[in-house]
């Protein structure tokens, strides 16, 4: 396995349990993909159905994972969101999108990191 593949595996797993256990989410979905692309996870925060993308670095600055999160990644993420929440009959629940970056260990969480236009993420 590749050693970048096995990484964001990690960071992936690393963001699913603190937002466990820091805010009390729940997993939905792992590396839910569609038509549209991926999403890394899929958790719900009470009724608020929660889109995570996930960067692992493993050095740097933090914050800098958050500039690969551009606004071709995010149409991506919010095409594949629209794509599930069609699939699961949610159309109409509140939905938010967080970036999560993972740097050497420690956990950064920017919750509603980014807005898709329109009423369905056009």
């Amino acid at each position: 396995m590749k050693q970048t593949y096995q990484t964001g595996l990690d960071g992936e797993r690393t963001a699913e349990n603190w937002l466990r256990a820091h805010l009390g989410m729940v997993c939905l979905e792992r590396r839910y993909r569609s038509a549209a692309g991926e999403i890394d996870l899929i958790m719900k925060d009470g009724e608020t159905f929660v889109f995570v993308e996930v960067k692992t670095r493993l050095n740097g600055v933090h914050g800098n994972g958050m500039l690969a999160v551009d606004r071709s990644k995010q149409r991506r993420i919010a095409q594949a969101a629209r794509l599930y929440l069609m699939h699961t009959g949610n159309l109409n629940r509140d939905c938010r999108f967080d970036i999560v970056e993972v740097c050497r260990g420690d956990v950064l969480h920017i919750p509603n990191a980014f807005q898709p236009g329109g009423m369905f993420f056009h």
